[in-house]
């Protein structure tokens, strides 16, 4: 299965397994997830939201200072 995923870098199309969830992915792409936000359909899911085939998520990074 494949989902895509929208990155800084530009867009990146990611093979999953059966019930990868986000966390997976952000895993699998060597992103720390405490320094991300994830949307599916324009909405933030946590990173136990599970994918399927042909979903899209976007990863965006967090950004603080002072």
């Amino acid at each position: 299965m494949k989902i895509r995923v929208k990155l800084h870098k530009g867009p990146k199309t990611v093979d999953i397994g059966p019930k990868f969830r986000v966390i997976d992915v952000l895993t699998k792409l060597g992103i720390n997830s405490e320094t991300v936000l994830v949307k599916k359909s324009n909405d933030i899911v946590l990173e136990e939201e599970i994918l399927k085939e042909n979903d899209e998520i976007e990863v965006i990074r967090i950004i603080s200072g002072g």
